[in-house]
C-alpha cells in the first residue's frame, strides 16, 4: 500500500497544474519531451530508444498526438507557453498559435474539426478553455464561465473536465451541443483518458489520504475504482490491450486491471534524466511521448 505525504495530497486537491494561478511560465518546472518506439505484443511491453524531440529551456509538456505523425505539446517560447506542432518524420517544429499576453496548455485535438482546444492562462490571471484553428491559430472560447485545469474530448459533443474551484479540482461534464454542464465529483486530480475498448474514463481523485484511479460513464456518471497511484505519480497511459502504464520516478510500471496484484516495473531510464509524468501514446501505437522533468 502506497502513502501518500501530506504535501502530494495538498497539491493534488489544489490543482497544481501547469499553471496553478502563478500566472507565470517562468514558475513552471523545466521539463522535456521524450518519444520512442513501442510495442505490445501478447502482453509484453517493449519501448525503443527514447529521443528527447523538445530539447528547450524551459516548460515543454502535455503531449498528444494530432495524427500518427504529429505531436502536440506546450513549450516555452519568448516567456511564454504556445501550442507546438512537431512533425516526427521529419523532426520539424512548427507553431500552432501566437496569443500575445497569454499562454495554452494541454493542447488536443477536437473530434472532426480541424482544430485544436488548449486551456489559456491569461496574463491578467483569467484561465478558460479555447479551441484554436490549425489552419491560422484563430481563437474561440469554448466554456465561458468554468476555469478548466485539464480536459478531454469525450465525443464532438462531450467534454469531461476539471475545473478549478477555491478548494480544489471538481469533474465536470459539459454537453457542447445544449449547452448543459454538470459536476459529478470534488477533490479530483488530473489525468483525464479513454479506457481502451469501454465506454468510459479514468481519472484520479484523492480519498481517505490515497491518490486513486477510477473509472466513469460520462453520460450516467456511474464510478468504479482501478487502482491506487504509486506516491509521487498523477499520470497514467492507457495502452490498447487494456493494460496501464504509469511513470514513477525514472521508471516506467504497468498493470493488467483484473490480472495484477500491483505495478509491475517494465523499464527503467537513465536517473540522471529525471522524473517521468505524462504521456501519450500515438493513434498507431507504435509511439509513446512522455515528459521528464529533472528531480528536485
Amino acid at each position: 500500500m502506497y502513502k501518500l505525504s501530506n504535501a502530494f495530497i495538498l497539491q493534488v486537491l489544489q490543482g497544481v497544474i501547469l499553471l496553478g494561478c502563478l500566472g507565470s511560465v517562468h514558475a513552471q518546472m523545466e521539463s522535456e519531451i521524450y518519444l520512442a518506439g513501442i510495442e505490445i505484443r501478447e502482453g509484453v511491453i517493449s519501448v525503443g530508444e527514447a529521443v528527447n524531440i523538445s530539447n528547450n529551456a524551459g516548460y515543454d509538456n502535455q503531449p498528444s498526438f494530432l495524427n500518427k505523425d504529429v505531436l502536440l505539446y506546450s513549450r516555452t517560447r519568448n516567456g511564454q507557453t504556445d501550442i507546438a506542432r512537431y512533425t516526427i518524420t521529419d523532426s520539424l517544429l512548427s507553431w500552432v498559435n501566437n496569443t500575445p499576453g497569454g499562454s495554452e496548455y494541454s493542447p488536443l485535438k477536437i473530434p472532426y474539426r480541424d482544430a485544436v482546444s488548449a486551456v489559456r492562462l491569461d496574463t491578467s490571471g483569467l484561465q478558460r478553455l479555447y479551441s484554436y484553428k490549425l489552419s491560422n491559430g484563430k481563437s474561440k472560447l469554448l466554456l465561458k464561465d468554468q476555469k478548466v485545469g485539464y480536459h478531454l474530448w469525450y465525443s464532438e459533443d462531450l467534454l469531461v473536465c476539471t475545473v478549478l474551484t477555491g478548494e480544489g479540482m471538481n469533474l465536470v461534464v459539459a454537453n457542447m451541443k445544449d449547452h448543459t454542464v454538470y459536476t459529478f465529483q470534488k477533490g479530483v486530480g488530473r489525468s483525464l483518458q479513454r479506457i481502451p475498448g469501454s465506454d468510459r474514463i479514468s481519472f484520479t481523485a484523492v480519498e481517505n489520504g490515497q491518490l486513486l484511479l477510477k473509472s466513469m460513464d460520462p453520460r450516467s456518471g456511474a464510478t468504479d475504482p482501478i487502482i491506487q497511484l504509486p506516491e509521487g505519480s498523477q499520470d497514467i497511459c492507457w495502452l490498447p490491450d487494456g493494460q496501464l502504464l504509469c511513470g514513477f520516478q525514472n521508471m516506467l510500471l504497468s498493470y493488467r486491471p483484473g490480472k495484477d496484484m500491483e505495478w509491475q516495473p517494465q523499464l527503467e531510464f537513465p536517473e540522471a534524466w529525471g522524473t517521468i509524468s505524462r504521456m501519450a501514446l500515438s493513434p498507431a501505437t507504435d509511439k509513446l511521448a512522455f515528459v521528464v522533468s529533472p528531480k528536485n
